[in-house]
């Protein structure tokens, strides 16, 4: 792959460059074809090479090697140089044959050999042995006829920041190694599987010819219990660009037979036949056209039939190479196997008996009809199957397809009869289906003309996407800050399909207009790679020209690389036609994307878009030129509150378009089909979720930074730690963070504008523990937040999907974070343990006056209790100290900010998630320590008498459900 990494257009200084390899070894991984002890050569070498070269702005250099290094590694050297720098002149030379050559500077010298004496400059260790598998840089190797190099001397000079950047190459370094040792071995198994599977597959096939050849027949029924023969398939004959796949042939007598019976013992619950109302072209008035015959009804059962078993749902991709079958295939299967269900995709050519008799569902996308998909829904109904037609377009009514409403039929250079022709054969696909499925409710509304049951399943995205997405973010910086950069200001259209040129003709001069007045701005525009072809047809838009300088153009790469083009994005644009019914229907995922990555949305107020974006506050909705002009001067002149939107849109889409969102709908739609009961039941589920009001996007108090350090790892778990004048219990509460088994963690501390001194003792360990933790954050409110606003901004830091919640005069057991981690499922909102308590006298027993289970003079225990939301009616069992998930987190608000109600901040984010369904998970271990004492918050202000009535007060109108049995202060005995 080709990953053009621009040195100049980012932070400069060593760690710019440590993100530059960082890139470099991301980017390069699939291209290594050298020895594993050597690959790290090839990537530390060109790494080194572009820096030095742009450095000194080199035209022409050379590397020298040692015969045996020379020999292994040219090649791939060489072509890593020509990927990454194509302008430059880089000789990799011998130098056991040096020529006239060496007249060139000399930017790196590379060797196997021992140093022959000890050398005060640092040595670089790489590959699994030393001196094997080292690059050793000197001045007189490295420095010789390039002059002098301020990055070389911070390299290899004895600061602290030198030593840093030198470990931290070594981490990268060996993280790539691992990596690309895992990806080997993981090609070798897969490989290794599919030769069985196919060995496998011939042996079935071969088991079944010889069953059907050797295998007696069973007795022909009696003529008067004779069913019909089956009628011969419908051959459709389409048009020469689609040629028909050979339809599957009739399956034998036994095999006919056996799913006869397999129909008669599971009964299918019988669908209402309904008028279907036709658009006046259809494909009844062509010669061609079939009608559909009514299903034949079944007979009236003497008992309650039997309910059906969903388990495996089959995905038939009819566009299997085009982007969007990751987002409607993939991905949906993989909400169905979260769901707890098994899921398969299958191209609609290659769907044969077998993907039939397995199915229980299958999900028709974007499937044209034909001689072939006839077939298969004869032995879909044969079998029982349940079918799905899923679209994420209105691709099924066929009198859409003209250019005045679809204007990429025009740029594309397709016609609209071939259109309408695909439009037709699609809605044939769906007629023949039982239920549809779609990703808006513009698309629903439409549906269901044809079919009176379709499920809204919106575009989602995968955690790989998210974690793609938010890795590039911190390339550039901190999340959620004003980086410098190169002080350019990217408005970027990333549009990936030449059918936009009249979505983007509307807001071109203003566009153009926004360039000219703020020479920063750049608009980023994405062309072909190979042909460097423009995916806009820019010769119908002049107004760009005189602005043409301030274009950055960038080559369209492949889906799974999509957000590291969204974060460099200072503003993402999605213009659409408002008015237009197949615009209006489109779906919401340049805004989710463009959110995951940190970039501000300005779109057309579509229903999709007008439903997500809060205008002003997650993103911008424009439709007039003068809206367009407003929302892009404001984001562009407003960097604090540029960064603030795309915040709140990224905690915005977090839940509904997430992976665990939609795991949860495609568990309702798989249950309502599972017989009567469950239909209701699934039904009243989803009623009652649609009549949630939609939940605030958190509050995240203003705050700086004080502290940041960023290794670009992935660990699985932030810790934070929330503080406020506890300088005397602070370094106890660090140290248990410190010394959790979990080998990567990421910790952040907020200070709550406190007083004493925790704030520089907080910013000291910091200092000292970078080499134990992935990320360290230390953030302070601007001012005294309240607990709720300090949990929030600890929240937001946060870039795990796990977070634990720590007060600092708390503390955590070595195994907390890996317990409480590994007890939680995809699903799981939080995990909280139990959690003994102490004072400065040691651990507090029971009382002997207790009424509990409990013996007295037993520990004395929180969080003893096992989920179930309704035991929240009457009070909070549940200490803050629990694992959250950052989703869970964002899909019900957030922890609620008040300073007149403080202290019941974590009971109400249990009983807003439970509102939501969401659920939370027990461990009955000891995992945490809680200190009680008198200056605690919960005896200095939560368990106060009037305070408490206010924080009931407040709580109780939030959730008018609860009933607390304790509303009068109870302080915690110290």
């Amino acid at each position: 792959m080709n990953f053009p990494i621009p040195l100049s257009m980012s932070l400069p200084g060593p760690d710019h460059h440590l993100a530059c390899l960082a890139l470099l070894l991301v980017s390069g991984r699939s291209e290594a074809d050298t020895p594993p002890d050597l690959q790290d050569h090839v990537f530390l070498t060109s790494w080194l090479t572009m820096i030095l070269t742009e450095e000194k702005s080199l035209s022409a250099a050379r590397i020298e090697c040692s015969p045996r290094v020379y020999a292994r590694i040219r090649h791939a050297l060489r072509a890593m140089l020509e990927t990454y720098l194509p302008d430059r002149d880089i000789r990799i030379v011998s130098e056991a044959s040096r020529n006239d050559e060496t007249a060139l500077p000399l930017l790196c010298h590379i060797t196997e050999d021992a140093p022959r004496s000890p050398s005060s400059l640092p040595v670089l260790q790489l590959g699994p042995d030393h001196p094997a598998g080292s690059i050793t840089l000197t001045p007189e190797s490295a420095l010789t006829n390039a002059g002098d190099s301020p990055f070389l001397r911070v390299l290899m000079s004895e600061t602290t920041e030198s030593l840093g950047l030198r470990r931290n190459i070594r981490l990268l370094l060996d993280d790539s190694r691992k990596t690309r040792l895992l990806i080997s071995r993981t090609q070798a198994i897969q490989q290794a599987s599919l030769e069985k599977t196919q060995t496998i597959q011939e042996l079935r096939v071969s088991l079944r010819m010889l069953a059907a050849r050797n295998a007696p027949l069973p007795p022909e029924p009696p003529p008067p219990e004779q069913t019909e023969p089956p009628a011969p398939p419908l051959v459709v004959p389409l048009p020469p660009e689609n040629p028909v796949p050979d339809p599957l042939p009739t399956p034998p007598l036994w095999f006919r037979a056996g799913r006869r019976l397999k129909r008669i013992l599971r009964p299918r619950p019988s669908l209402p036949v309904l008028p279907v109302q036709e658009e006046p072209d259809m494909e009844e008035s062509s010669p061609e056209a079939v009608p559909v015959p009514a299903p034949e009804p079944e007979p009236e059962p003497t008992s309650n039939p039997t309910p059906l078993s969903i388990r495996r749902v089959l995905f038939v991709a009819g566009e299997p190479d085009t982007p969007g079958v990751l987002y409607r295939c993939y991905r949906n299967a993989a909400a169905v196997r979260d769901a707890g269900f098994e899921a398969r995709v299958q191209a609609c050519a290659a769907v044969g008996y077998d993907d039939i008799h397995w199915a229980d569902v299958m999900v028709f996308w974007r499937v044209e009809y034909s001689g072939h998909v006839s077939t298969i829904f004869d032995l879909a109904e044969t079998e029982n199957v349940i079918t799905i037609f899923d679209a994420d377009d209105i691709v099924f009514v066929p009198h859409y397809a003209r250019v005045d409403m679809i204007d990429g039929i025009r740029s594309i250079g397709a016609t609209e009869e071939r259109i309408e022709r695909c439009f037709s054969e699609m809605r044939r696909t769906f007629l023949r289906c039982d239920q549809g499925s779609t990703t808006t409710a513009e698309l629903v509304f439409a549906m269901h003309s044809l079919r009176p049951v379709v499920h809204l399943l919106p575009n989602v995205y995968d955690m790989s996407a998210l974690q793609r997405a938010r890795m590039a973010l911190r390339m550039r910086g901190e999340p959620g800050r004003v980086n410098a950069g190169d002080g350019l200001v990217r408005i970027g259209y990333a549009t990936g399909s030449r059918t936009h040129q009249r979505d983007f003709a509307p807001i071109c001069p203003t566009i153009a207009e926004v360039l000219r007045q703020r020479p920063e701005a750049r608009l980023v525009l994405f062309r072909e790679p190979v042909t460097h072809r423009p995916v806009l047809l820019m010769e119908e838009f002049p107004s760009l020209i005189p602005v043409q300088d301030q274009i950055e153009w960038r080559d369209m790469v492949p889906l799974e690389e999509l957000q590291d083009e969204f974060a460099r994005f200072d503003i993402s644009i999605a213009p659409l036609e408002t008015g237009n019914v197949f615009c209006e229907a489109k779906s919401e995922i340049k805004f989710f994307e463009a959110a995951l990555s940190g970039a501000a949305t300005i779109a057309s107020p579509t229903g999709p878009f007008q439903r997500v974006i809060r205008h002003g506050e997650t993103g911008f909705l424009a439709d007039s030129p003068t809206d367009w002009y407003d929302a892009l001067i404001e984001l562009i002149d407003n960097p604090e509150r540029r960064v603030r939107i795309a915040r709140d849109a990224y905690h915005s889409v977090l839940w509904p378009f997430g992976p665990q969102a939609q795991a949860r709908r495609m568990k309702l739609v798989l249950t309502s089909m599972s017989g009567d009961e469950a239909a209701a039941l699934a039904g009243e589920t989803h009623l009652a979720r649609d009549r949630l009001t939609p939940a605030p996007v958190p509050v995240i108090p203003p705050s700086r930074t004080l502290f940041h350090h960023d290794a670009l790892g992935e660990a699985p778990v932030t810790v934070v730690i929330t503080s406020y004048n506890y300088e005397t219990h602070l370094l106890d509460a660090l140290e248990s963070v410190a010394t959790q088994t979990l080998p990567v963690l990421d910790l952040i501390v907020v200070d709550d504008g406190s007083s004493d001194g925790s704030v520089a003792l907080a910013r000291t360990w910091m200092e000292r523990h970078c080499d134990r933790f992935n990320r360290l954050i230390l953030r302070q409110s601007i001012a005294n937040a309240g607990l709720g606003g300090a949990r929030n901004i600890g929240m937001d830091a946060a870039e795990t999907v796990h977070v634990m919640q720590l007060d600092a005069d708390n503390i955590l057991r070595p195994e907390a974070c890996k317990t409480l981690l590994d007890s939680m499922s995809d699903s799981t909102a939080y995990a909280y343990p139990l959690i003994a308590c102490f004072n400065e006298h040691g651990p507090v027993l029971m009382d002997m006056s207790a009424d509990t289970h409990r013996q007295p003079g037993t520990p004395e225990l929180l969080g003893d209790l096992p989920f179930n939301p309704l035991s929240l009616v009457s009070g909070n069992r549940i200490d803050a100290m629990a694992m959250v998930t950052k989703w869970a987190w964002a899909a019900v608000g957030g922890y609620y900010v008040s300073r007149e109600a403080m202290g019941w901040e974590d009971f109400d984010l249990w009983c807003s998630l439970a509102e939501r369904g969401l659920h939370g998970h027990h461990v009955p271990q000891i995992l945490a320590d809680y200190r009680q004492h008198e200056t605690s918050m919960t005896n200095a202000s939560t368990e106060r008498e009037a305070h408490k009535a206010r924080v009931v007060a407040f709580v109780q109108a939030r959730h008018p459900w609860i009933r607390l049995s304790a509303e009068r202060a109870k302080p915690r005995k110290s």
